[in-house]
């Protein structure tokens, strides 16, 4: 990765959308610095010019750094170098971040002069030094001033300078990751006893994002840490322009947002993509909506909105970054840009403007690295296939080989294989097709993996969270019943004193006549008990006939149905398999037709096949005792996702070890979710649903939950699917509730107990 690429992306993220304290036009700037600059300058002074000049540049960087360069001329002469010191690196790190490498290098300079008799602000030099080196990409340069800084921080103890110097040091050696990794856990370690976490924050930030990139698990993982590490009260304060002479991270919570929202593009989990999209926007385009970043960062809500299936925001986001670059649309050389709008067009049947748009992409620029989004030659190479042009197509197909070494298993290898399996359809090479097509679904089971394991470990920090909650409540209930029970306690004596004589007598008369009645009751008592356990068995006889009755009523209509499915659809299309292999026979091999009668014969026999095995699992769901039960109810929420018409989400937690449950117990409860997600295909109109199936130590719980119409008849009793599943819970000795949803869908809740 080119270092000037690299840095110019971390200075994006730490650099824009400062805050604004006042907002000024030109006019306005300009009088108040010509008020300014007529004052004796002293400290307060000092600090008005400063803050003056922070303010300017959030609307007129240029007109900030013309009074910038002003105002070193004035305080130079006065020779107050820590005055010089504040002017000289925040110039310097003003024309680093506009890649005015000369100019910010002979400020840089000077600053080390200024500095030369104190220590902390010449470690400041040099770590400005050593950042602007990295950015330029002057390796001799950057290898001296490391030692330097290195050098200079450990004999002053400056730790957290050295923590900087460790940090620059591992980005110099991206291609080294042992040393990336080493530097970096060096750079932490010196941080431990800094009560500022800026530079625990910047070592932890650049670990995530460059060490952990090709760990897509492990960079979640760590990104997901330092979002409450960015919250800290130290990395939250917007610094002064004379306070931030040394190195300083801007902006970490808006950079955090916008990693995560890389990483979940990586891993298709497009809806946390979406929000943390969103939690960056609102942290940096909404409070300025006109700054610098704003056209670009609009580019990028477009695609993720696209990703997400909005079509609608994406079209409104990407007409704002339109207005915002304020040129034509060839003219726009942001690759993100042609890429939404690409999408968009594609959306839209509009092929001829989105080949346009990934053209402009690919020209302008490959983003498989740095900003971690998808390279333009996915989108280039689908839209090419799409407009038949299969030879440029496979060209650009041939570029992205050396990435898929390193981004395989992320976004990158999942469009790859799906549109390069879709190229290889087009030629017709059926072998190179059935490769890309399983690669693929091995790449889209690795990623749901991933992302179900997200979700789980969600399910169960929320579970966390709500037992917390109940102890806290609870604690606070008792110590409200203790000082209710001392409030009555005082009164209790109070009454106690006055009154005790008179108890003492009462409780004598009382117990002799208690003792008399206790004796009676208990008799009482043991009569009617006998009777009622003998009233409960009957009933519990009666209940069991009933439930049993039910269940084999249930296994009887289950029979009708797969007879009914093997006659209607895998007789038939068998007879119409055994037709077209007839006719082909019959005409023989120089027949025109025989080559599709058989392919088309071919096809039956696989939906056959597919039938026969769904009627199977439903017969006997061998699956569970090849893969086991928690495998099983994936693969069959898998096979609901392929037909596109629900999207089944999975959270199973526990029943690693299936052994210990009797396999009619798993089959009755892998048959039960099977007619519920039968029910919500066929009833509830549904677009989502949830199967969540927790083990615990006596109990097994089960919520199958959908955003469907809802159940609209109740009681249940007056629908017999759902008759049928009551059945068979009560059987396994469980219990069913259905609760309608208010808004939408129906949320069914089991207990079975084991």
């Amino acid at each position: 990765m080119p270092k000037l690429l690299l840095i110019n992306i971390f200075l994006l993220l730490i650099l824009c959308n400062n805050g604004i304290a006042r907002t000024y036009t030109d006019e306005e700037a300009k009088s108040a610095w010509n008020e300014l600059k007529k004052k004796t300058v002293n400290e307060e002074n000092f600090r008005q010019s400063c803050d003056l000049i922070q303010d300017v540049g959030q609307t007129n960087i240029s007109l900030a750094y013309q009074f910038l360069a002003e105002y070193y001329s004035i305080i130079k002469p006065i020779g107050n170098k820590h005055w010089v010191h504040v002017l000289l690196m925040n110039w310097a790190k003003a024309k680093e971040s506009l890649t005015a490498f000369d100019e910010a290098d002979s400020l840089y300079k000077l600053a080390r002069a200024n500095a030369a008799n104190n220590s902390r602000e010449f470690d400041e030099a040099l770590v400005g030094t050593v950042l602007m080196y990295l950015e330029w990409g002057k390796e001799d340069s950057l290898k001296k001033y490391l030692s330097a800084a290195e050098n200079s921080c450990k004999k002053n103890n400056d730790a957290e300078d050295l923590s900087f110097v460790y940090t620059f040091k591992g980005l110099s050696k991206m291609d080294d990751t042992a040393s990336l990794r080493r530097n970096l856990d060096t750079a932490i370690s010196l941080t431990q006893n800094l009560s500022d976490k800026n530079a625990l924050f910047t070592a932890k930030y650049n670990r995530a994002v460059f060490y952990s990139q090709f760990n897509l698990q492990q960079q979640v993982m760590e990104l997901d840490e330092l979002l409450e590490l960015s919250k800290d009260s130290t990395l939250s304060i917007k610094p002064k322009l004379y306070e931030r002479t040394a190195f300083s991270f801007r902006k970490p919570v808006p950079s955090i947002y916008y990693q995560l929202m890389l990483v979940n593009l990586l891993l298709t989990d497009y809806d946390n993509a979406g929000k943390f999209a969103e939690l960056f926007y609102d942290a940096t385009v909404k409070s300025n909506p006109g700054g610098a970043q704003a056209a670009p960062f609009n580019s990028v809500m477009a695609m993720v909105k696209a990703y997400q299936g909005e079509y609608a925001d994406a079209k409104n986001y990407l007409s704002q970054s339109l207005s915002l670059y304020k040129l034509p649309e060839n003219k726009i050389s942001y690759p993100t840009y042609h890429l939404a709008a690409g999408m968009i067009a594609e959306h839209e049947n509009k092929f001829d403007d989105a080949l346009g748009h990934y053209e402009m992409a690919y020209k302008n620029g490959s983003m498989a690295y740095g900003l971690h989004l998808m390279p333009p030659e996915v989108y280039y190479a689908h839209e090419l296939i799409l407009n038949k042009q299969l030879d440029s197509s496979q060209k650009l197909f041939a570029q992205l080989e050396p990435i898929l070494k390193t981004r395989t298993y992320s976004a990158i290898g999942f469009y790859y294989y799906k549109y390069f399996a879709e190229l290889m359809k087009a030629k017709g090479d059926n072998i190179a097709y059935n490769k890309a097509i399983e690669r693929f679904y091995s790449i889209k089971d690795s990623l749901s993996g991933i992302n179900r394991y997200r979700a789980i470990q969600e399910v169960e920090t929320r579970m966390r969270v709500h037992d917390k909650e109940q102890q806290i409540n609870r604690l606070n209930d008792e110590n409200a019943a203790k000082q209710r029970e001392l409030r009555q306690q005082w009164i209790g004596l109070i009454i106690f004193t006055s009154l005790a004589v008179i108890i003492i007598l009462l409780l004598i008369a009382y117990a002799r006549n208690q003792n008399h009645r206790k004796l009676q009751a208990e008799q009482i008592a043991k009569q009617n008990e006998i009777l009622q356990q003998d009233k409960l068995i009957e009933m519990e006889k009666q209940h069991r006939i009933e439930v049993m009755q039910r269940a084999i009523d249930a296994e009887e209509n289950e029979r009708y149905k797969i007879a009914d499915q093997l006659h209607d659809e895998a007789g038939g299309m068998l007879a119409l398999a055994s037709l077209n292999i007839s006719s082909a026979l019959e005409k023989g091999k120089d027949d025109a037709q025989s080559r599709e009668k058989i392919e088309k014969a071919h096809e039956i026999l696989t939906d056959v096949s597919s039938t026969i095995r769904d009627i199977s699992h439903r017969l006997t769901p061998l699956v569970i005792e090849k893969c086991g039960f928690k495998k099983s109810i994936e693969d069959m929420a898998h096979s609901v996702n392929l037909s596109g018409k629900l999207k089944v989400q999975t959270v199973i937690v526990g029943f690693e070890n299936d052994h210990k449950y009797p396999i009619i117990l798993l089959n009755n409860l892998y048959r039960i979710l099977q007619e519920l997600l039968h029910n919500i295909l066929k009833h509830a109109q549904a677009r989502n649903a949830l199967i969540e199936i927790v083990e615990h130590e006596n109990v097994i719980s089960v919520m199958v939950e959908d955003d469907g119409i809802g159940i609209t008849d109740l009681p249940v009793s007056k629908g017999k699917g759902l008759e049928s599943i009551k059945s068979k819970i009560a059987y396994l000795n469980g219990k069913m509730e259905i609760e309608k949803r208010k808004d939408k869908g129906a949320l069914i809740v089991m207990e079975i107990n084991v």
